[in-house]
């Protein structure tokens, strides 16, 4: 009966190429998809729990993580930026990881929204570490988005994202 409800994630992923595609063309970038190991198999009620989250994963790496091609060129970097997604049973789990070759978080970046929104006062957010710096992304409302726009900016995340893997058991870093 396990077996029944197994189904390779390849279900969930096989809408990513188009949805990067469409995010590229919108933020005036240039990106390209690399999946490894879309014949995992998960169970059918997890990949319909996931899929929204990674959706928004994905759209977070675009939008926040990969520079546009002039800032990717003036940085030393190809036009082109990488979004690697993989997927692999690892000790009794699934482990799906999304990675770009994008600037990374802005530390400064978000410890100013922290602050300026009360989560952190100025002397906690001398004393925080890297790791506790990022965990501050999955503040709920939290954004570091300058301004509203169609893929971000809204305050609607991941926090949500974090509570839906955490919902079913899982973790995210």
């Amino acid at each position: 009966v396990m077996r029944t409800r197994m189904q390779p994630i390849r279900t969930v992923w096989s809408r990513l190429p188009r949805f990067v595609r469409d995010l590229a063309v919108v933020s005036g970038k240039k990106v390209e998809l690399k999946m490894v190991g879309q014949e995992t198999d998960l169970d059918k009620s997890v990949m319909e729990a996931i899929r929204g989250s990674l959706l928004h994963l994905v759209r977070n790496a675009v939008d926040h993580g990969l520079e546009t091609p002039s800032e990717r060129t003036a940085a030393g970097k190809p036009e082109i930026g990488h979004l690697h997604l993989t997927a692999a049973h690892e000790g009794g789990n699934v482990v799906i990881e999304l990675t770009d070759d994008g600037r990374g978080l802005d530390h400064e970046a978000i410890l100013y929204r922290a602050v300026e929104r009360g989560i952190v006062t100025p002397e906690q957010a001398r004393e925080l570490g890297p790791r506790q710096i990022e965990a501050l992304i999955f503040r709920p409302g939290f954004s570091t988005a300058r301004e509203v726009t169609e893929l971000s900016g809204r305050g609607v995340g991941l926090d949500v994202v974090r509570s839906n893997i955490e919902g079913m058991g899982g973790a995210i870093e």
